[in-house]
């Protein structure tokens, strides 16, 4: 059990990396950094703390609440990091963190995990750093995702406000189901919302997230601590008794 949950750890870090990287990179134009989170590259180097809560209600009424961490940076340098950590669930809860950094520079992804013992740096090349345009893509999943009969969604600007000292606009899209399209017996609405930072050289990063759906419940994901300014360098380096492990890739990365 404990090596399924390790393993599902590790396979949904490495899609955050892929997804997050193309949103943080130093050159490009608009990425993704997870399902509906499309962002363009913030260029100060900085330091953000994000809380995510999943609650499910069940058919009696009762919740199952469900929560992550995660830090994001970028230095000077252009260097990236995505920390997420989650607890497991049982009568020995552990915690789990998942670590991407990636280095436009040295064009290195490194990753590792804690509790492990290794620690994987590998170089994708020039066609692997240079992340695409996920946007389109990004937004036409959504749409299957949505149903081909749902009823034309409805779009919102929310205006600006301000988080963790970060001004940002928002945005908020509305489907809505009749009954019988997903074999739903009553009118079904699904929102999302999303805020986007308009800070002078932190443009685009995604400070609020929420996504409301009966089908699978209520997550936010919000911003919970910033810091402009260089990251601590710490956080880029993995454990010193960690076993570096280096291997060669020259796949592209694409879009999800």
């Amino acid at each position: 059990m404990r090596k399924f949950v390790s393993g599902m750890l590790m396979l949904a870090a490495g899609a955050s990396w892929a997804l997050s990287a193309a949103g943080q990179a130093a050159t490009g134009s608009a990425g993704v950094a997870g399902p509906g989170r499309l962002i363009r590259p913030a260029r100060l180097p900085y330091t953000a703390e994000f809380k995510t809560t999943r609650v499910q209600t069940l058919a009696d009424g009762s919740t199952i609440t469900r929560e992550t961490t995660e830090v994001l940076a970028r230095d000077s340098q252009g260097r990236t990091l995505n920390s997420s950590s989650s607890t497991t669930m049982g009568d020995e809860p552990k915690e789990y963190t998942n670590v991407n950094v990636q280095d436009p520079v040295a064009k290195t992804h490194t990753f590792w995990s804690v509790p492990g013992q290794r620690v994987t740096v590998s170089n994708p090349g020039d066609g692997g750093m240079t992340l695409p345009d996920c946007s389109a893509s990004m937004q036409a999943q959504m749409a299957r995702s949505q149903g081909g009969q749902a009823e034309k969604p409805k779009a919102e600007d929310l205006g600006k406000q301000t988080f963790q000292g970060i001004e940002a606009r928002g945005h908020r899209t509305t489907w809505t189901y009749p009954p019988g399209l997903v074999g739903n017996t009553d009118l079904l609405v699904h929102s999302s919302e999303i805020w986007f930072s308009t800070t002078p050289g932190l443009e685009g990063i995604n400070v609020r997230q929420v996504s409301d759906d009966p089908r699978s419940g209520k997550e936010t994901r919000e911003l919970v601590g910033f810091t402009q300014g260089e990251p601590d360098a710490a956080l880029f380096q993995p454990p010193q008794d960690y076993v570096v492990q280096t291997q060669e890739t020259h796949s592209e990365v694409r879009c999800p």
